[in-house]
């Protein structure tokens, strides 16, 4: 179901979860580009900010348990809602900072998944958060939020596409039925591992 309105509470609790993930032992993950972790929570109470005002957030039921963000490979965010990402991105860093991260996000070069879908003029739906409440995780809430991009990718013909950085989440993601398309490194260690699901009309 579209998330039509979330409290400040809630969205902090999304920001929450992605700031103080715990990652494995060695691995460094998009955290170590931000100045502190609460800058990563102002940076993605931006990006939740964004996505519902683009009418792009969707929920796994009335509680809310998980969510999860998705769009056309096609579809524009507004400018209006575009706001919302920046507003978060400067709430919790300064600007020196803000481009320091910008330069790691950057440096792991494009998307060669993407690159691929592009090159063959192939459309996809792309999956910009995943992401349980801290409350419900364990529960099989990962996988229904990823069923409604599945659904939605099936509905369209679509393949759907997602990056994470930490290795653990991407095998989570394996295992709920994507495969791994391809790692990249970032220039401060961290990586971003690239994950498809095919829509299952075409397997």
């Amino acid at each position: 179901m579209k998330v039509e309105t979330l409290s400040e509470k809630d969205i902090n609790a999304i920001g929450h979860a992605f700031g103080y993930y715990e990652y494995a032992q060695g691995e460094k993950g998009l955290v170590s580009a931000y100045s502190s972790k609460d800058a990563v929570v102002s940076y993605i109470n931006g990006y939740v900010e964004m996505v519902l005002q683009a009418g792009m957030l969707y929920t796994t039921g009335p509680q809310q348990e998980a969510f999860i963000a998705y769009k056309r490979c096609d579809e524009k965010v507004g400018l209006k809602a575009g706001q919302k990402l920046i507003k978060g991105m400067f709430a919790g860093s300064s600007f020196g900072e803000v481009v320091w991260m910008l330069s790691i996000l950057g440096s792991g070069g494009s998307s060669s998944i993407e690159k691929k879908l592009k090159k063959k003029k192939q459309k996809y739906l792309f999956v910009g958060l995943v992401c349980v409440r801290e409350e419900y995780q364990g529960q099989g809430y990962m996988r229904k939020a990823l069923e409604l991009a599945f659904a939605e990718g099936n509905r369209l013909g679509l393949p759907v596409v997602l990056d994470t950085d930490a290795k653990l989440k991407s095998d989570k993601y394996r295992h709920l039925g994507m495969e791994l398309a391809g790692v990249r490194t970032c220039k401060n260690g961290s990586k971003l591992y690239e994950l498809i699901k095919y829509p299952d009309s075409t397997v």
